[in-house]
């Protein structure tokens, strides 16, 4: 595991929050990520440990809505 709890990282100029991380397809890091909307609702999407490293080394994720959820 790689990234912390509570980390930050920044996909189409907004913060998401590391909220979990877990073992998933029996040796990839899976993270949670979390973000909270203007109304005080939460979003979360799953990314596997290959997607975090490209997020770190480009400083972010951009993108249209539907590339980033690929």
């Amino acid at each position: 595991m790689k990234y912390k709890i509570g980390g930050t990282v920044s996909i189409n100029n907004v913060e998401w929050v590391i909220a979990e991380h877990r073992m998933g397809r029996g040796r990839e890091w899976t993270y949670t990520l979390s973000h909270e909307d203007t109304d005080g609702s939460y979003t979360t999407m799953s990314l596997n440990e290959r997607a975090m490293d490209g997020l770190a080394l480009t400083g972010g994720m951009m993108g249209s809505k539907n590339e980033t959820q690929k």
